[in-house]
């Protein structure tokens, strides 16, 4: 059966690409200019799930995803880690010489910068609010004076050339995706669950409530501290622990937080993505 997945971004983004990563071809895409329509999308009815960036292996978290998930109250069902490999892409026929513009979204710029100092160092730089749909732009301009960064499905799919590929500047560029839901049943195959811990506004109180997972041997892969609108220079903590929500050592680390009055909000106890590294 078709799924309606909601994304950031076009046909042939690297959310599509994350999207038929973990469900396969056989998907039905709602596309969304902004994080906000995407989850709005899913809260809406229009989509089923959600895949969205929360974080990348240079760049670092994407806050508004975080942000997101606090406003919003799906459930975390899965993730998708994704190589990024960034292609430059024009007309048929086009040559470095011919680029005078080049179109991309702001993180793929930027990830390309070495490339485009050295081999394009005066074309101006145009940001776009996704990579594919910069090279529909550039289809749409029709001239080989314009370029785009994006995906090889990205030209592929507008029939343009890869004038050259693998352009970014550090190849180890991974992005996580998560997958979102309205809802999300508790598997025997969960191996990972996403939290938010509110800790009381007192000495020792973090390291405490950090405490009960390593007295358990349970291992953090993420940690990261958000404020708290309203309340100047207090924090909401985002954790990530490698373990389900069925494992008897993470029911115990939650009963302990309980006792020590912290607070907490499970995002999603989910299988962990293979990372391909």
């Amino acid at each position: 059966m078709t799924k309606t997945i909601a994304i950031q971004g076009d046909k042939a983004s690297f959310h599509d690409i994350a999207a038929q990563k973990y469900f396969g071809a056989d998907i039905e895409l709602v596309c969304c200019d902004t994080f906000t329509e995407t989850f709005a999308s899913v809260k809406d009815g229009h989509a089923e799930y959600a895949v969205c960036a929360i974080e990348n292996s240079l760049f670092g978290s994407i806050n508004e995803t975080y942000d997101l998930l606090v406003q919003n109250h799906f459930k975390i069902v899965g993730e998708v880690y994704l190589r990024v490999e960034q292609c430059l892409i024009g007309l048929p026929g086009t040559t470095l010489a011919d680029i005078k513009e080049v179109y991309s979204h702001p993180v793929a710029l930027a990830q390309c910068e070495a490339f485009l100092d050295t081999q394009l160092p005066d074309a101006e730089r145009l940001e776009f609010y996704d990579t594919a749909a910069s090279v529909e732009k550039v289809k749409l301009i029709g001239l080989k004076s314009a370029a785009a960064i994006a995906s090889r499905q990205a030209a592929k799919l507008h029939d343009l050339e890869i004038l050259d590929a693998e352009i970014e500047t550090n190849k180890q560029n991974y992005t996580r995706f998560i997958v979102l839901s309205p809802t999300a049943p508790i598997e025997p195959t969960n191996n990972k669950t996403s939290l938010i811990i509110k800790t009381s506004h007192k000495t020792g109180a973090l390291y405490r409530a950090l405490g009960t997972f390593a007295e358990r041997s349970l291992t953090m892969t993420k940690l990261q501290s958000r404020p708290i609108i309203g309340k100047a220079w207090h924090y909401i903590f985002y954790v990530d622990v490698e373990a389900g929500l069925q494992d008897a050592r993470l029911k115990a680390a939650l009963d302990e937080l309980s006792e020590q009055a912290a607070e907490v909000t499970i995002l999603g106890s989910y299988q962990a993505g293979p990372k391909d590294l």
